[in-house]
């Protein structure tokens, strides 16, 4: 029996932590290690700072050598140290998440694991203003839940492409300069630790990291490898299931008949099916009361166009303003379509299902809640696309996912006519029209 007990202990033992960190750290699923190659560029890291003896001393060589880095912030000494965290990021360096207190991951349950992560995400996002973007565990060990950990918590999981072992009894300068120089590539990820009082590192062991580092920037550039951030180089290019996902995506656009709108020889924003109206009666800001079969124009965001505009955005508000200034631009074609076309002279309204709804009602639109089987099916869709579209799509849904939460955005045919009309009628030499 005690035998029997100790083999199910160890089979689960192997499947919650032994088998995610071998398919972490021998075949990389689910976690970044290297960036691609091409670019000449590298990236350092640091990890179980902010020490207030060793930090400022990396930070003011990073600074004398003009380089940004990633730090990898225990939250506990976060909260202990912000003038430290500010400093990164007012010296451009990102400031990313170690967990909060370096337990050992294969130890930690469900519950504390999630406790460890999103205590640490606090700290830092109360201290630099945002969430981190980037996780690496402490030792490099996972459970089941930190190899989920991009799915879980919205964070990308990052490792290293191979060890400085600046933390040993034994290490010197020169022997962490040998060690980097010899095996560093384009696209290594670099690991270095800037704090001696985590289990297994050697007292003192940062002060020769420190020696070393001018060494190894000067040995980098002597090579023609720059250093850069690690969100340049981890930015992925469009890979095989990305170009597929946005062949589907064109695919049903032209299934469901759905029309880009043209003005001026350029697209814009908007993109139209004609439809009846499914929803329940909706009262729009003009007095239109929009009834169930009521002939609408469908409106959908042009999906490249908004791939320009989340690349550019850096959160959801400034994606929102991005939009917005593209809707101000789109909407006068909009109008002269609905005026001049007979599909637009026979519709009630113009109805749209967007994530992006902030600051429409400005604009003359109705904001108001799908319904729930609606809204989910609508968040899964547009978070998807939000996902091939960016590489960053599926962490900003997590991250942010109480402001990606879509509406139902209508306006009436007359407000949109009595808003937008006068913009184009003194050019009537601009064209807009649809294609297929």
């Amino acid at each position: 029996m005690t035998q029997s007990l100790f083999k199910i202990i160890t089979f689960l033992l192997g499947i919650y932590a032994l088998l995610p960190t071998a398919l972490a750290r021998l075949c990389h699923i689910g976690v970044i290690w290297q960036g691609p190659r091409g670019g000449k560029r590298v990236a350092i890291t640091f990890d179980d700072g902010p020490d207030p003896v060793y930090t400022p001393q990396v930070l003011d060589i990073l600074k004398q050598y003009k380089v940004r880095a990633c730090f990898f912030v225990l939250g506990h000494k976060a909260k202990a140290h912000p003038e430290l965290i500010t400093r990164m990021t007012a010296e451009g360096h990102e400031v990313a998440s170690h967990g909060f207190r370096h337990h050992f991951p294969w130890f930690l349950g469900p519950r504390a694991m999630i406790r460890e992560v999103r205590e640490a995400s606090r700290v830092i996002a109360e201290i630099t203003g945002q969430p981190p973007r980037l996780y690496r565990p402490p030792w490099g060990l996972f459970n089941l839940f930190s190899l989920l950990h991009s799915y879980l918590f919205g964070q990308r999981v990052v490792l290293w492409s191979f060890m400085s072992w600046d933390w040993g009894r034994r290490c010197t300068p020169e022997s962490i300069t040998r060690q980097v120089l010899s095996r560093v590539r384009e696209g290594s990820i670099l690991v270095f630790h800037d704090s001696d009082d985590t289990p297994g590192a050697t007292p003192g062991a940062p002060a020769k990291m420190l020696a070393a580092l001018p060494l190894i920037i000067e040995g980098l550039q002597q090579r023609g490898l720059s250093v850069a951030p690690l969100a340049e180089l981890y930015l992925p290019q469009e890979n095989f299931w990305s170009r597929l996902g946005q062949r589907m995506d064109s695919f049903l656009t032209r299934l469901f008949g759905i029309k880009e709108l043209y003005f001026d020889g350029r697209p814009t924003l908007f993109r139209l099916r004609m439809k009846r109206y499914r929803g329940r009666p909706l009262a729009l800001s003009d007095g239109t009361l929009l009834r169930p079969r009521d002939p609408i124009a469908e409106l959908h965001l042009n999906n490249e166009m908004l791939k320009e505009i989340t690349r550019t955005g850096k959160s959801p508000e400034r994606i929102a303003l991005l939009t917005l200034k593209e809707v101000k631009r789109s909407l006068p074609a909009l109008a002269r379509w609905v005026q001049s076309t007979p599909q637009g002279k026979n519709i009630r309204a113009v109805v749209g299902l967007t994530m992006l709804y902030r600051g429409t009602e400005r604009l003359g639109f109705t904001v108001s809640e799908p319904p729930a089987i609606i809204k989910s099916l609508a968040t899964w869709y547009q978070g998807w696309l939000l996902s091939l579209y960016h590489s960053e799509g599926r962490l900003r849904l997590h991250r942010h996912k109480e402001k990606l939460s879509p509406k139902i955005v209508a306006m009436g045919r007359e407000e949109l006519l009595r808003r937008y009309l006068r913009v184009t009628e003194n050019d009537p030499g601009r064209r807009q029209h649809l294609t297929g």
